[in-house]
């Protein structure tokens, strides 16, 4: 007998696909910070990319909401199923307690066991310790890669202070690039996102990475538009674009989703003038919390330097498993 169940505290529940998606939502936007894979427009895109059809649940402790999960379902050939749990779950307080956690992913195991019919990967939103990966052990689940790690610009503090933790060179760099006469386009409907996308393809095959997928990235934009959820900025010389990048809004936090330079761009710090635009942008529309979109110190190591530069919080999560 696992003696450890015993301890498990019986009135945490997990309520599947009660009341409406704007209901859902509502509990969605009172986490502080919100992923953007959990969020119900990520969803909708990804129904339309890919089939993956969304189950949410609402985490309870008792009648009281401790916290939210949007599951991404996909079957083939009626017997197979792929099950995603990606950035998630959330936590409408702070990160639970190691026994909290255990009584709501051994409810996940429960629903979604893998097996050679049922396929799981599960990226918790947790951070990443040795006492939450037992957890993770004790509730059946295996890691099989790391988990992701971000830099969170915290965007409750005024301009300000913001900038005041830029790190010196990042800060000397924004002050070069606001002497360097560029003009600022924001495009708060991102009409400009395919010129975009062709940028980042370029780019990606220059530098050898994944670039993002075209086709899901354009229904995010149409699927977060309607809620005032995308903001593109981009730098130009004259009338011509030397960067740009695209976030996307969701609840009250932002994603940096997309950034793209030319050589012009990066000899006048033209992307630190871009993202500092972008930060007061989302702080007008009431945005807390800023996801720098993931770094990887091993691989992109330039990258992981410039978004470390701003002084947010760099965080891993506990890992991908199955």
């Amino acid at each position: 007998m696992d003696t450890h169940a015993m301890t498990i505290d019986p009135s945490i529940t997990i309520v599947w696909n009660e009341g409406t998606v704007g209901e859902w939502g509502r509990q969605y936007a009172a986490v502080p910070r919100s992923t953007l894979p959990q969020s119900f427009g990520y969803a909708s895109a990804l129904a339309r990319t890919r089939g993956y059809v969304p189950r949410l649940g609402l985490i309870r402790q008792g009648e009281h909401p401790i916290g939210l999960v949007q599951v991404l379902q996909r079957r083939s050939l009626k017997l197979f199923r792929q099950t995603h749990i990606h950035r998630g779950p959330l936590w409408l307080g702070e990160t639970p307690t190691p026994e909290t956690a255990e009584a709501v992913f051994r409810q996940l195991r429960r629903e979604y066991p893998n097996h050679p019919f049922s396929r799981v990967s599960l990226l918790p939103e947790l951070p990443a310790s040795p006492e939450m990966a037992a957890v993770l052990e004790r509730c059946g689940f295996t890691r099989i890669a790391p988990g992701y790690r971000t830099v969170w610009l915290d965007l409750s503090l005024k301009p300000e202070a913001i900038r005041a933790r830029f790190a010196g060179p990042w800060r000397k760099g924004l002050k070069a690039a606001e002497a360097a006469g560029l003009v600022l386009d924001v495009d708060p409907a991102a009409q400009n996102l395919p010129w975009l996308m062709r940028q980042d393809q370029k780019q990606a095959e220059i530098k050898g990475y994944r670039g993002a997928s075209g086709p899901l990235i354009v229904r995010l934009r149409n699927a977060l538009h309607k809620a005032g959820g995308v903001l593109m900025v981009s730098a130009l010389v004259g009338k011509r674009p030397v960067a740009a990048a695209l976030l996307f809004i969701h609840g009250q936090a932002a994603t940096y989703q997309i950034g793209w330079s030319d050589a012009a761009g990066r000899k006048s710090n033209a992307m630190r003038l871009v993202l500092w635009r972008a930060i007061t942008e989302l702080q007008k529309r009431g945005v807390t919390a800023l996801d720098l979109g993931g770094i990887n110190p091993d691989d992109a190591p330039g990258v992981t330097e410039f978004k470390l530069g701003l002084g947010g919080e760099a965080v891993e999560t506990l890992g991908l498993f199955r």
